[in-house]
């Protein structure tokens, strides 16, 4: 498979050189070479978990380029997005004279990329990050967003709108047997939602891909990231403050089940969820067709995420969605779905809310009884 090139225009006038590609670690020197006019120095952050080899190659690849190399490897009781994190990359930074003119190199997962965007954006007043995404979900979304990090005081309080200097993404990576299978459902329920917040045509284009798209062989993934690319790209450089808010869609959901739930629900399963309810809410809410929300179901149950059985209160889940709103904005607003394409903040009123969470409620508490009275079969 040749290497997919395509460049993301950010407010601002910044630009994010976005590759994919089957084995594109290989061309990384030929990469690497432009993002700076004249190569001297350059900081590696990996995880420890991030496969050893394909790190070399990237140290090599840079060395080879031209660059003096400060290697900092963090391990899992190092790597969450913080600011405490942040620090650990900003003090790498410091130690190796890190200027404007150099590159912030980030090697892993989604959280370790959006600390390496948040302290390339502020280094020196802006240094180049370049992103070497090892996850599916990371695939879609470091070229144009970073996850908030957390403070001791508050999670999630600090964001910018990313926008790195290079993104190369290997598709061998999550094609591989060792592909994060999180990672992976994340990456899909993510394009699911770019998708119907992007266009109808990129809507139309993910229904026709689903059957294709774990087939290595096949150009349907590729395809799919750079749609998504292209839709979350549109959405961050929209006139109205509201249209800007779309990929928002099912995340103030996610975060509410997150919060009832607890730690041991995946991410893919919370935002699936979270799709599924407010899309149920905006048949009502702002007249989405219905058939719309049975294609994302259709879509979402095509890509292996299924429904998520749980038992909740209606005023357990009502309340949990107005702290999760309220913890970030003055008004109860949920990005919800006109149509394909246009994903709007829309206000709720407590009477439909309440209707709805209930007969959303009342379906997952249903799915978990089948799925005890299944065991006690068994």
């Amino acid at each position: 498979m040749r290497i997919r090139r395509l460049l993301i225009n950010h407010p601002g006038g910044r630009t994010t050189d976005f590759r994919l590609g089957a084995a594109a670690f290989d061309e990384l020197p030929s990469m690497f070479k432009h993002v700076v006019g004249q190569p001297k120095r350059a900081v590696l952050v990996a995880e420890a978990a991030a496969d050893p080899e394909r790190r070399q190659t990237v140290r090599r690849s840079l060395a080879d380029t031209g660059f003096a190399v400060t290697e900092a490897v963090l391990d899992a009781g190092e790597l969450a997005p913080t600011l405490a994190c942040a620090e650990r990359v900003f003090g790498v930074m410091a130690s190796a004279q890190l200027t404007a003119d150099d590159v912030l190199v980030a090697f892993g997962a989604a959280d370790l990329l959006s600390v390496a965007s948040f302290c390339a954006h502020l280094w020196q007043g802006g240094a180049s990050a370049i992103l070497l995404p090892t996850t599916l979900d990371a695939m879609v979304t470091c070229a144009t967003s970073m996850r908030p990090l957390g403070t001791e005081d508050e999670p999630a309080a600090l964001s910018l709108t990313a926008a790195p200097a290079l993104v190369v993404c290997d598709l061998d990576l999550v094609r591989s047997e060792d592909a994060d299978p999180d990672g992976i459902k994340l990456g899909y329920a993510l394009m699911v939602q770019s998708s119907l917040a992007g266009s109808r045509n990129a809507w139309d284009r993910l229904g026709r891909s689903l059957p294709l798209i774990a087939d290595a062989a096949s150009n349907a993934l590729s395809d799919e990231l750079c749609g998504a690319q292209t839709a979350r790209r549109d959405i961050l450089k929209a006139s109205s403050p509201s249209a800007r808010a779309a990929l928002g869609y099912g995340r103030v959901t996610a975060r509410a089940l997150r919060a009832c739930l607890g730690d041991d629900v995946p991410a893919w399963r919370l935002l699936a969820e979270g799709m599924r309810f407010e899309s149920r809410l905006a048949t009502a809410a702002c007249g989405l067709d219905v058939e719309v929300v049975f294609e994302q179901d259709d879509r979402l149950d095509a890509l292996g995420i299924e429904e998520l059985p749980f038992s909740l209160e209606v005023d357990d889940f009502v309340e949990a969605l107005k702290a999760a709103r309220f913890a970030r904005s003055n008004r109860f607003l949920l990005s919800l779905p006109k149509n394909p394409g246009m994903v709007r903040l829309t206000s709720v009123e407590d009477d439909l809310l309440r209707e709805h969470a209930a007969a959303y409620l009342a379906s997952r508490a249903e799915l978990l009884a089948e799925e005890a009275a299944g065991e006690d079969r068994a």
